[in-house]
């Protein structure tokens, strides 16, 4: 089975933007992953391979449901190769001809016939079976009466499984006053029994819980962050504005789409990250700030099915407010996928036995423990090694696998040494405009994460980890702390050229050499004299004008 292959995309699902290589390795809790390898090895898709290096690559999302297919799988396998060594037991130490026989309603307190210590052990695979005398002729089945239709054949006279399994709890036995036309008896199973197997599980029941969110709302669900804006969870379109994304959603994509959407999701990985931006009731258009608001209404006005003994995987988000803030304690991010990060604090459902921390599904926490694990894990491109199997993970996404995306376009493709000039080359080529990252803690802005970190750590936090030897002082960078060591040392290392006068920092050169080039840059606003440096400007304003600057 061929497909074509298409480049800056997702093999899999067609979505845009950064993804693993189709045909690199990786490793993933201990293994190694080749995802062309696992398409071929569990679909039998090869993949074509361009003639220009440009094979694109799969999201992690389909990663995810690659993986899961890859273990369903292995565990039919497994199952296979356990039910054929069961039949082989059946043939080696059941020699006589079995035979399903449909007894009354009685109870039976017979043993049972069954091996305890293979894979197909217990109530769900017993059958009711009669050992048949030396009689050339099987006695022919009873006929099954009204009560009991879920009673059908499980296996043929040849001892081989029937097509259909029923799972029933049916012991025999054999007693010494039984006489041959004596039909066995059966243990009907009790109602409470019966009733369990009607249950939903708890995937249905999140499933069933998010269908009835879309259907009588206009919440809309969010796939992720992607390069250029929010991205669909049913096409490959993204948005820079939520509010677009949620208008399309609603427009574009039926009630089928969405259904088809929840019922893709296994239970390990189910998460929902829902835009309840203006909430409201398709019914009768009550509106809401909260979607567990939302949820008791659907219960209690409109009579819905909401499952409420399962812990919720539905993620809430609100795009009302030029910051992004979590709904549950208010705190502001700068980046969706932070925010997304901390929503863990408050969703915790699988709780970290060494930390305490906790996360929304089972496959967070997975992955999580693998921060836990210590040892010698060895990057598997370069000579680098690292105590924990994250860090060595980490270090080869960013360094080597990604590298080259880190600062690229993400309209374009075009690739830059370094972030700024790429949000640089967004402004000028594309138009994009960049949104301006404002202190918490003041009213400062800034054009880079990088500076709003540098400047919360040494404005707010007043973090000073570089300690002076010589004296109690500390410092936030270490060139601070170079600059101060002068006083110390007193080495006068930068000298004048003009006038040979020594310095011990390149600044206060810098600010000599103005005298030499009549550089009279400070001037008396009252009397308009003007000066070169800035220590003669305030000493002016201070003896003259009695004004301290």
């Amino acid at each position: 089975m061929e497909t074509a292959g298409h480049s800056n995309m997702c093999r899999c699902c067609a979505s845009e933007g950064a993804f693993k290589d189709i045909k690199s390795t990786y490793h993933w809790m201990g293994e190694e992953e080749i995802y062309a390898d696992m398409l071929k090895d569990c679909f039998d898709i090869n993949l074509n391979v361009s003639e220009h290096g440009e094979d694109g690559g799969i999201c992690e999302v389909c990663i995810t449901q690659l993986r899961n297919a890859i273990n369903f799988k292995k565990q039919v396998q497994h199952t296979e190769e356990q039910f054929k060594k069961h039949l082989q037991n059946k043939a080696l130490f059941r020699p006589n001809i079995v035979k399903v026989e449909v007894g009354g309603e009685e109870d039976s307190d017979g043993d049972n016939m069954g091996s305890g210590d293979d894979a197909f052990s217990g109530a769900e695979f017993d059958v009711p079976i009669k050992t048949e005398e030396d009689d050339p002729k099987p006695k022919k089945r009873s006929k099954a009466s009204a009560t009991t239709t879920r009673s059908k054949k499980s296996k043929s006279d040849d001892g081989e499984p029937s097509t259909k399994r029923v799972p029933r709890n049916v012991n025999a036995k054999n007693e010494k006053d039984c006489d041959k036309n004596k039909k066995l008896k059966r243990v009907t199973r009790s109602k409470s029994e019966q009733l369990e197997d009607t249950k939903p599980n708890e995937l249905i029941k999140h499933r069933s819980n998010t269908k009835l969110i879309l259907q009588y709302s206009n919440a809309t669900p969010i796939r992720c962050r992607g390069g250029t804006g929010y991205a669909c969870c049913f096409c490959r379109d993204q948005f820079p504005d939520p509010a677009d994304l949620k208008i399309h959603t609603l427009q574009a994509h039926d009630d089928k789409i969405l259904f088809q959407f929840i019922e893709a999701k296994m239970m390990s990985s189910f998460l929902v990250k829902l835009d309840i931006t203006n909430l409201k009731c398709n019914i009768c258009e009550a509106k809401f700030d909260k979607l567990e608001q939302f949820v008791d209404h659907l219960i209690k006005e409109h009579d819905k099915k909401i499952f409420t003994d399962i812990k919720s995987h539905v993620l809430p988000f609100k795009f009302d407010d030029d910051v992004l803030r979590c709904l549950y304690c208010q705190t502001v991010f700068n980046n969706f996928k932070n925010l997304l990060q901390h929503m863990n604090v408050h969703c915790r459902n699988y709780i970290c036995d060494y930390c305490d921390t906790g996360f929304v599904n089972k496959q967070m926490i997975k992955s999580h423990m693998g921060t836990h694990r210590t040892g010698t894990f060895k990057c598997g491109l370069c000579s680098k090694v690292f105590d924990t199997l994250q860090k060595k993970n980490s270090h080869e996404r960013s360094v080597h696998i990604h590298a080259s995306l880190r600062s690229k376009c993400r309209y374009c493709n075009q690739k830059f040494t370094g972030y700024r000039q790429r949000d640089t080359h967004l402004v000028k080529v594309h138009g994009v405009q960049l949104k301006a990252l404002k202190c918490q803690a003041c009213d400062k802005t800034f054009d880079s994460k990088g500076a709003l970190t540098i400047h919360t750590k040494r404005d707010h936090l007043m973090e000073r980890p570089h300690k002076c030897t010589q004296c109690d002082m500390k410092f936030f960078s270490p060139s601070e702390l170079r600059h101060h060591m002068v006083k110390h040392t007193g080495v006068k290392e930068f000298k004048c050229t003009i006038c040979l006068k020594s310095y011990g920092r390149k600044k206060t050169l810098t600010e000599h050499m103005r005298i030499h080039s009549d550089d009279r840059r400070f001037k008396c606003e009252h009397c308009g004299q003007a000066f070169v440096q800035k220590c003669s400007w305030k000493g002016h304003m201070r003896n003259r004008h009695r004004e301290l600057v």
